[in-house]
């Protein structure tokens, strides 16, 4: 089993997402959405300065062009993911994650849709006909508690994946990952 902490605020982690399949195909990938903004690192705005920022920008380009994997940077940016997160723990209860992650993931990093922005996330749970409560105090509350359980257990960004007890970070580590996972099989 592979745990995979992820937030679509984050271009790594849609390369991650959309790597999966190739990387550790035939692996059961637990999903744990958390708020990338809960984390420490985080939570007081863009810890990067305008080089790294720009860098970033070429190198998520650059990487994805390598994986074959369209991206387009957000017109607005940072993105903030929280009503997205808090959509994939309802639609993770509801049954329906597997419908729900890959299309927030393309309309943050593919599509250029605002997914920061409430109304944008509700539009496109109607394009996709689902229809789930983001507002719900229970998922609130989940989010903020499974943000700080994360960061308990070390996270610090994401992508994250966990097997076992051994922490990898980025979507350069998947590698690493698969075989840490057939090492424990």
């Amino acid at each position: 089993m592979i745990e995979f902490y992820f937030d679509y605020a984050s271009p790594w982690s849609y390369l991650a997402s959309e790597l999966i399949p190739r990387r550790l195909p035939g692996e059961k990938i637990v999903y744990r959405p958390i708020y990338l903004r809960g984390l420490e690192l985080f939570n007081k705005g863009m810890p990067y300065s305008a080089n790294k920022l720009r860098y970033i920008g070429q190198d998520l380009l650059r990487c994805a062009g390598f994986e074959e994997i369209p991206v387009r940077i957000p017109s607005e940016f940072p993105v903030n993911g929280l009503y997205a997160v808090r959509g994939a723990l309802a639609a993770l209860d509801a049954g329906v994650f597997d419908v729900y992650h890959p299309a927030m993931f393309r309309a943050a990093w593919r599509d250029d849709r605002a997914i920061g922005n409430k109304q944008v996330v509700l539009e496109i749970l109607g394009e996709l006909g689902l229809s789930l409560d983001i507002e719900q105090p229970q998922i609130k509350e989940r989010l903020k508690n499974d943000t700080a359980a994360a960061q308990e257990r070390g996270i610090f960004g994401v992508p994250s994946f966990f097997v076992g007890d051994q922490l990898f970070w980025g979507h350069d580590r998947m590698d690493f990952v698969a075989r840490e996972a057939r090492q424990r099989t």
